[in-house]
C-alpha cells in the first residue's frame, strides 16, 4: 500500500512563498450558453513533432495573453525551461490537423516541480511520504466554450493519467485559480491541499494547490474508467523530442521567459 497525502493534514502550518517561478492557471472561459456538443473526430496524443509543439505553445501564449497573464512577445509562443526536460511531456487534442487543446505533464525532474516555488513545504511533505508526483500545467483551449473545454479535458485527462501511471508516478498535482479548483475536481478527483497564495507569474492572480493520488481511488468506478477494465487503452509510448527540435525551441526560451510579467531570472539548462 502506497503512502497517501490524506493520511495526515498537509495544509496545517503552510506558509506559501509569494515569489513564484511558475504558476499555470486555467484559461478563462466565456458564456456557457454558446456551448455546443463536442465535435466528433478529436484525437488525444503526446506531441513531439515541431509543428505540433509550436501550435501548442502558440495556443498557450494566445490563451494566457487573452487572460492577461503574459505580455506580448515577438515569438507568439509561451514555453518554460521545464518543457526542454525529458521529464516533461506535451499533450495535444487535435481536430483534423488543428491543435484545439493542450496540457503539459511535468515530472519531478532536474528542476523539481514548478509549483514548489510557491508550495515548497507541501512538496517536501509529499516526497517524505514516498510519493512520486507529476504536475499538470500549461493548460489552454482554442474554443471559448467552457462545456467543450470540460469534455475535451476529460478525454485528455484519461490519456494523461495513464501516461503518468505508466511513467511510475503515484499521482498528480496542480496549481490553479481558486474558482477553477471545482472544475478540476469534476473531471479528476483532485483535493485542495494548499492554502491560497499570490502568483506573481500570473499578474498577481491567486492560486491553490491540488493533488490526486491514484491509489486513494483504487477499486472505485473512476479508477476502473481510467486504468481498469472499463478504460480505453491509450498509446502511452514515450515520444522524446529530437535534438533538432530541442535546439529549435531552446532558442525561443530566453525571450519567452523575459517577456513574462514580473519575470525573475530562470536558470538555463545545460545540455
Amino acid at each position: 500500500m502506497r503512502p497517501t497525502i490524506t493520511s495526515a493534514p498537509i495544509s496545517n502550518g503552510i506558509h506559501p512563498n509569494p515569489s513564484a517561478s511558475s504558476c499555470p492557471l486555467l484559461p478563462v472561459g466565456s458564456d456557457r450558453s454558446k456551448a455546443k456538443r463536442l465535435a466528433p473526430g478529436l484525437r488525444y496524443q503526446i506531441a513531439n513533432e515541431r509543428n505540433e509543439l509550436h501550435d501548442a505553445f502558440a495556443l498557450i501564449y494566445q490563451s494566457y495573453l487573452h487572460a492577461g497573464l503574459v505580455q506580448n512577445n515577438d515569438n507568439g509562443i509561451r514555453l518554460t525551461p521545464y518543457h526542454l526536460l525529458d521529464s516533461t511531456e506535451v499533450f495535444v487534442t487535435k481536430l483534423e490537423d488543428t491543435v484545439v487543446s493542450t496540457i503539459s505533464l511535468i515530472g519531478d525532474g532536474k528542476l523539481g516541480l514548478p509549483l514548489e516555488s510557491i508550495y515548497r513545504h507541501n512538496v517536501q511533505i509529499i516526497r517524505r511520504r514516498g510519493l512520486k508526483m507529476a504536475e499538470i500545467g500549461s493548460l489552454a483551449d482554442r474554443r471559448d466554450s467552457p462545456v467543450r473545454f470540460i469534455e475535451t479535458f476529460a478525454g485528455m485527462g484519461r490519456l494523461l493519467a495513464q501516461v503518468a501511471m505508466s511513467r511510475g508516478y503515484d499521482g498528480l498535482v496542480a496549481a490553479t485559480h481558486p474558482k477553477h479548483a471545482r472544475l478540476y475536481s469534476r473531471i479528476l478527483p483532485f483535493e485542495q491541499i494548499g492554502c491560497e497564495a499570490t502568483c506573481p507569474y500570473a499578474n498577481g492572480n491567486p492560486a491553490v494547490m491540488l493533488a490526486l493520488v491514484f491509489d486513494d481511488h483504487r477499486g472505485s468506478e473512476l479508477y476502473e474508467r481510467f486504468f481498469g477494465s472499463l478504460s480505453q487503452t491509450s498509446d502511452t509510448t514515450p515520444k522524446p523530442w529530437s535534438t533538432d527540435t530541442l535546439d529549435h525551441f531552446s532558442r525561443f526560451l530566453p525571450k519567452a521567459v523575459e517577456s513574462e510579467t514580473h519575470a525573475q531570472p530562470v536558470p538555463m539548462l545545460l545540455r
